[in-house]
Formats: C-alpha cells, sequence, structure tokens
C-alpha cells in the first residue's frame, strides 16, 4: 500500500508539473540545486514578498577548512565535541598516510 502511494504520488506531481517550461530559479544558489515549477505548491511559503535565506555557510565547506587531525598511533576516537555538544563516541582505525573522517561529523584523521 504504500509503495502505490508514493508512486501516486509521482504520477500526480508529474502531470502538475509537465508542460510547463519555465522554472522558478532561485535568487540564492543552494547546494541542493532546488528548482521548482510556478505552479509547485512548495512556492506558497515565498508568496507576499517573501524571499528564500540561503546559508552561505553550507556544511561541507565547513568541515573541509577544519584541520586534520594527526595522531601517534594507529587508531583514535571522536565524540564531536565537549558534552552534549558533541556525538556518540566512535573509534576510528587509521593505516598510515590514509586521511578518515568521523562518520558523525566528518571531522578528519591521520597516523603520523
Amino acid at each position: 500500500e504504500f509503495r502505490h502511494m508514493k508512486v501516486w504520488r509521482k504520477q500526480w506531481y508529474q502531470r502538475r508539473v509537465r508542460g510547463t517550461a519555465n522554472v522558478v530559479k532561485m535568487s540564492t544558489a543552494v547546494h541542493t540545486g532546488q528548482e521548482y515549477a510556478p505552479e509547485d505548491p512548495r512556492n506558497a511559503r515565498y508568496i507576499g514578498g517573501k524571499k528564500k535565506e540561503v546559508n552561505p555557510n553550507h556544511a561541507i565547506r565547513m568541515v573541509a577548512e577544519e584541520p586534520i587531525e594527526v595522531t601517534g598511533s594507529n587508531h583514535t576516537w571522536c565524540s564531536g565535541g565537549d558534552g552534549h555538544l558533541g556525538h556518540p563516541k566512535v573509534f576510528i582505525n587509521l593505516d598510515k598516510g590514509i586521511t578518515k573522517p568521523c562518520g558523525y561529523c566528518g571531522k578528519q584523521y591521520r597516523a603520523h
């Protein structure tokens, strides 16, 4: 039943969008490349002069700017921060000279 609803929703959306050549382009680029057709109901939130606000600091860029932490052993751990601000502690096995990211926060580690 769930799959049937998913197919129906996709067909409904395709019927609504079919034939519309002009697509609403966001004034600012977003990391997902969102574009909606003019009659798409998701555009209702921008009625009355409201504009889409986009944070220019995408998380993937912010993580890439963090320095790589070099450790003296072949394993390390990451908790993402102090106490309640972080994530569950994960252990990361490291190979010499290969950078490995934390699966939760993306912080990168390398064995020396």
